[in-house]
C-alpha cells in the first residue's frame, strides 16, 4: 500500500476510539468568565471552575445540600446549562454574550438554586441580622 499524505488519524491511534475531547484555546476564556460568576457567589461555598471532559466545556460546581448543581459555560449566543447529578436540568434565562454581565449570571444561576430549594437566600420579609450584615 502506497501513502501520499498522512491521514488525520496517524497522530491519534487508529481512528477507531475517538481520542478524549481536550480544552480549546478558547477555554482559557470560558473558565475566565466561571471565575468571575464564581466571585459573585463566593458566599455560597463554589467550587473552583474546571474543565469537565463528560460536558465538554467549563463548568461552575455548587455543593448543595441537594446534590451537586454545575453551571455550564457554553458556546458565545448560547444559554447557560445548568446540571443536577450529570444531567441537564434546564437553562438560565440569558445567553452568553458581550451584554450579559457576570453578576446578572450569577444572580440568575442563585436564584435558579434557591427555586429548586437547593440554596438559603433570604426574601424580601427577611429582617437583616448583625450575622449576615457586612
Amino acid at each position: 500500500m502506497i501513502r501520499t499524505a498522512p491521514s488525520e488519524t496517524d497522530d491519534h491511534g487508529c481512528g477507531c476510539v475517538p481520542a478524549p475531547t481536550e480544552p480549546g484555546p478558547a477555554t482559557t476564556a470560558d473558565i475566565m468568565q466561571a471565575r468571575a460568576i464564581a466571585a459573585e457567589l463566593t458566599e455560597f461555598g463554589i467550587i473552583p471552575a474546571a474543565y469537565d471532559h463528560e460536558a465538554a466545556a467549563v463548568v461552575l460546581r455548587v455543593d448543595t445540600r441537594r446534590g451537586l448543581y454545575a453551571l455550564v459555560i457554553p458556546a458565545p449566543g448560547q444559554p447557560f446549562p445548568v446540571r443536577h447529578r450529570g444531567e441537564r436540568i434546564g437553562a438560565l434565562d440569558c445567553r452568553r454574550t458581550y451584554g450579559t454581565a457576570d453578576s446578572y449570571t450569577a444572580a440568575l444561576f442563585a436564584a435558579f438554586l434557591r427555586d429548586r430549594a437547593a440554596l438559603d437566600i433570604p426574601g424580601r420579609g427577611v429582617r437583616p441580622t448583625a450575622k449576615n450584615v457586612v
